[in-house]
C-alpha cells in the first residue's frame, strides 16, 4: 500500500509547495520576455526625415526588439504589394536601416520574428513620399 503518504492538494504543506512551483514557473516565463527586467520591453520604430522625397533615403530606426532572435522586415509600398525579408539578430535590440520610396505614397515598415511556431509583431512605421 502507500502508507498514508498520498499527495493531497488541500495540506498546507503540499498547498505551499504547490505556490512555490506555480510562482518559479511565472517568473522563468516573464524573465525571458523583457529582457531581464521582469517586464516587457518596450519596442518602437519610426522614420527620418518623414515625409520625404521619392527616390530619397531616410532612416528606419526599430528599437526593443528581442535580442539575438531572428527579425524579419516586412515593407508594404503605397501599391499594397509586400515584400519581406530577413534581417538577422540583434545585439542591442535596434536597427537602423537606411531606406527610400520609389513612389509617391505612405510606405509601412514592420520587423516581426518568429516565437512559439507562430509570428509576432514588434513594430510598425510608415513613411510619405512626394
Amino acid at each position: 500500500m502507500d502508507g498514508g503518504k498520498r499527495f493531497d492538494p488541500r495540506r498546507p504543506r503540499n498547498v505551499l509547495l504547490v505556490a512555490a512551483l506555480l510562482f518559479i514557473v511565472a517568473m522563468i516565463g516573464t524573465a525571458g520576455a523583457g529582457g531581464g527586467g521582469g517586464g516587457q520591453r518596450q519596442s518602437g520604430c519610426a522614420v527620418s526625415p518623414n515625409p520625404s522625397d521619392v527616390g530619397a533615403t531616410y532612416v528606419v530606426s526599430a528599437w526593443g526588439l528581442p535580442i539575438g532572435s531572428a527579425i524579419n522586415l516586412w515593407v508594404t509600398d503605397p501599391n499594397a504589394h509586400m515584400v519581406g525579408r530577413p534581417l538577422g539578430s540583434t545585439p542591442d535590440g535596434r536597427f537602423n536601416l537606411d531606406e527610400s520610396s520609389q513612389i509617391a505614397g505612405k510606405t509601412t515598415y514592420a520587423f516581426s520574428g518568429p516565437v512559439r511556431n507562430r509570428m509576432q509583431w514588434y513594430a510598425t512605421c510608415s513613411v510619405e513620399a512626394y
